[in-house]
């Protein structure tokens, strides 16, 4: 999810009237599924890792939700001419993915796979607290490319640092050798120079800004502060791969609060037409949170009974596949430096739009 903070600002129609707050949607929403969603995920986590290992299958309550969310966009009906235009890019690039995943599987070179989506995961996720950042900054009356820059530089080197803090664990680099884990090594370092670099201007950045009389209020401070720090398990996990799973926790719910804020807006609005089962989802809280539990629990009684029958490899690679084709879709339809994505998603991100009373 990347957002372009400089082009969020959109007209709306005349029968609504903006009304601009600094939160997203209220203190209370943004804490549970933005600032706080580590502090809302926490029982998930420790369930896991005080009370019984088996509990972490719980994992997928909110992975395989935030995974089918994203197909959601393909059902906005001001999207299809854009689709069409594009059918390669919409429809082709997941064939792609499908096929060299499946290809590097049977090509006995799981690792590449793996890598690629460590590395992805990373960016993927860094790139989603910038986005949501830069909802706040929009919704502050800022836009300055500089501290949109500043601010994303800082939070995607930190992601990478912190993700690199213990990248000996990580399962793929098993046995590469010393002196290939000495480079891996000698790039944690160079990550941590380019980190302090560019927090140092990013603190220049605000600085000047606090000078000038824009002074950053507590929305927008609170998730900058979270933001840069999201990936702190790495630095307190004994593995890679258990970090990862903590860290995705807070970032799925993020997503499923995001996304859902989109629809529930556009579906009570007159902007744009909903498809009715999306419009019905989205309407209910309910309806919402039975339709997220229901494909989540789809999801854990998947993964048992694959896992029972001795198919426990075929559905990590099922997992993996998702999780790629996710990424690759996400950064379609969260575009923002194109128009269409602009003018279907902006006004429900920047403004609150409510009817005129009058």
């Amino acid at each position: 999810m990347t957002v372009d903070a400089q082009s969020l600002a959109l007209p709306l129609p005349a029968s609504v009237s903006p009304i601009r707050r600094r939160w997203i949607e209220s203190p209370l929403f943004d804490l549970l599924f933005f600032t706080l969603s580590g502090v809302s995920t926490l029982p998930f986590v420790v369930l896991a890792l005080a009370v019984d290992q088996r509990f972490g299958v719980l994992f997928f309550l909110l992975a395989f939700p935030h995974y089918l969310s994203t197909l959601t966009f393909y059902f906005w009906d001001e999207n299809r001419e854009r689709h069409r235009a594009r059918a390669f890019a919409f429809f082709g690039g997941p064939v792609v993915i499908a096929a060299a995943v499946v290809a590097l599987m049977l090509s006995g070179l799981p690792a590449i796979v793996l890598i690629t989506l460590f590395l992805w995961n990373t960016y993927h996720v860094a790139r989603q607290n910038c986005g949501i950042l830069s909802i706040y900054r929009v919704r502050s009356s800022n836009y300055d490319l500089r501290e949109k820059s500043a601010a994303n530089a800082a939070i995607i080197a930190t992601s990478f640092w912190f993700a690199f803090w213990n990248i000996e664990t990580l399962e793929p680099l098993h046995g590469i050798g010393a002196q290939w884990m000495e480079r891996v090594r000698d790039v944690r370092i160079g990550l941590g120079i380019i980190t302090a670099v560019t927090l140092l201007h990013l603190a220049r950045v605000l600085w000047k800004r606090t000078a000038a009389g824009n002074t950053m209020k507590a929305p927008e401070l609170l998730f900058l502060a979270i933001a840069v720090t999201f990936f702190h398990p790495y630095l307190w996990m004994p593995t890679s791969n258990s970090a990862t799973a903590v860290m995705l926790m807070p970032h799925y719910l993020q997503y499923l609060g995001i996304v859902w804020l989109i629809h529930r807006r556009r579906s009570r609005s007159e902007i744009a037409d909903h498809p009715r089962a999306l419009r019905w989802i989205s309407a209910s809280t309910p309806v919402l949170i039975g339709a997220i539990v229901a494909a989540g629990s789809a999801a854990i009684a998947a993964s048992i009974l694959l896992r029972h029958a001795g198919y426990a490899t075929l559905f990590g690679s099922i997992i993996v596949l998702i999780a790629l084709e996710h990424f690759y879709l996400d950064g379609l339809f969260w575009a923002f430096r194109d128009p269409a994505v602009r003018k279907s998603m902006g006004p429900y991100l920047t403004v609150s739009a409510v009817r005129d009373a009058a």
